[in-house]
């Protein structure tokens, strides 16, 4: 049988590739709309489809991996996402991008979901903590080396930030396959696709809509509500027993507001500093970069202060002030690059302080009967905000900049746009911060 560390080094290093890949493309959307001559609506599909899939992907591909064996799903996924970074790399046209950044989102969706499990069955109940914190490490350093790799390479060629997955893809696949020890599946596990399938269906639409400004997309979304309400009440997504329990809702929605803020900043900067600014990748890659190096400090810090004070409502909110806070500042020194990398640290503190409380409490809210299934709720929650907040991006561009093309090549965002979509941000968070220490006890 093999080691388990030896299997530890395949599942982070899937891990890590998969939090690459989810911000390393920021920074190439300029040059992609540059080389395909499409518009922001279209490029903004680039960054969501991957989103989508990879989110809808989770919980249906925890349960099919359970039944049908760990490591096949593992390595099924590997090889859709190599193989779909192939494609993108080869794409002719930017609907095949967006087509296989799906294909590529649903690989990442089913390493993701079987890489803890793997990691359980091999490392014995003593050391099982220290395995996952290993691998979870891979996902703070992805999110610190995505935008600088994406910089680098994007300054040579946007396409090698979907090549250099192909060798590290191959490498990997062979590795797993001589590593990962394979396991039989239970073949009475009850798979539910309807759940997802519900919220694809109004979703999907939705997304549409909002991103080319389509009112029959929207209208559709609407006629689906309906059919996404019944789906939920007979296949609920979140348990009942969740939804009933006051401080989970509350942190649910809280977590919806602050990672519409969080994530929407660093993809609407990505383009804006390239675009507007004419600021090179590389530089452009480094002062994002800030944002994910106050992760790494402030989510153990988060976890830390809880342990030792148990005032979760004080210090979520707290991030809460500190992330709006930030980005208010920022909507004012736009130009001030020393500044700018400052703030980003602040609000990319602040938002992470604010989620290492929060998931800690909103899990043990759950009780242990629902802790898998609470954390998988909240991420996916939370992963939803993330697309509609990116997603929602062209239409500040068409509110703030009278006449942009949103199909075609015309990315110059003004100040006015970034003043306001970070002026939202601000918002979203003031307004969590503000109501929770109302609405939970500390």
């Amino acid at each position: 049988m093999p080691g388990k560390y030896s299997v530890l080094s395949v599942t982070t290093l899937g891990s890590l590739m998969a939090a690459i890949d989810s911000t390393v493309v920021f920074l190439a959307i300029p040059a992609m709309g540059r080389f395909f001559g499409a518009g922001v609506s279209f490029l903004s599909l680039v960054v969501v489809a991957y989103l989508v899939t990879s989110t809808s992907t989770m919980i249906p591909g925890g349960n099919l991996a359970t039944k049908y064996g760990k490591k096949s799903f593992y390595m099924l996924g590997f090889a859709l996402f190599t193989l779909s970074s192939a494609l993108i790399a080869a794409s002719p046209d930017i609907l095949f991008v967006i087509a296989f950044r799906a294909l590529e989102g649903v690989g990442a969706g089913l390493l993701s979901t079987s890489t803890i499990p793997i990691l359980l069955d091999v490392f014995p109940p003593g050391e099982r903590g220290r395995a996952v914190g290993i691998n979870s490490v891979s996902w703070a350093v992805g999110a610190l080396a995505g935008p600088v790799l994406g910089g680098l390479l994007v300054s040579f060629d946007w396409r090698y930030i979907f090549l250099i997955n192909v060798p590290i893809g191959l490498f990997a696949l062979a590795a797993g396959y001589s590593r990962i020890p394979r396991d039989e599946g239970k073949p009475g596990v009850d798979v539910d696709l309807y759940s997802m399938a519900g919220l694809l269906i109004f979703l999907v639409p939705l997304i549409m809509g909002i991103s080319f400004l389509y009112l029959p997309w929207l209208f559709f979304a609407l006629a689906a509500l309906p059919v996404f309400l019944v789906v939920e009440h007979r296949r609920p997504l979140i348990p009942r027993a969740l939804i009933r329990n006051a401080r989970y809702d509350y942190i649910m929605c809280a977590s919806t507001l602050q990672a519409m803020a969080f994530f929407g900043t660093t993809y609407s900067l990505s383009v804006y500093l390239q675009d507007d600014l004419g600021v090179k990748p590389l530089l452009a890659g480094l002062l994002l970069a800030s944002y994910p190096v106050a992760s790494l400090l402030a989510n153990p810090l988060g976890g830390y202060l809880l342990d030792r004070t148990r005032r979760g409502a004080a210090i979520m909110a707290g991030g809460l002030l500190l992330q709006g806070g930030s980005l208010a500042a920022l909507a004012f020194q736009l130009t001030r690059f020393d500044y700018m990398s400052a703030l980003l640290f602040l609000a990319g503190f602040g938002g992470s302080l604010y989620w290492a409380s929060s998931s800690t409490l909103a899990i043990d809210a759950s009780g242990g009967e629902h802790r898998s299934l609470a954390s998988g709720a909240l991420f996916t929650v939370r992963n939803i905000a993330l697309i509609i907040s990116i997603s929602a991006f062209p239409v500040f561009m068409a509110a703030t900049s009278p006449g942009v093309l949103l199909l075609h090549a015309n990315i110059h965002i003004q100040d006015a746009v970034m003043y306001y979509l970070l002026t939202a941000g601000t918002l979203s968070c003031l307004s969590a911060a503000f109501m929770l220490p109302y609405r939970m006890a500390p």
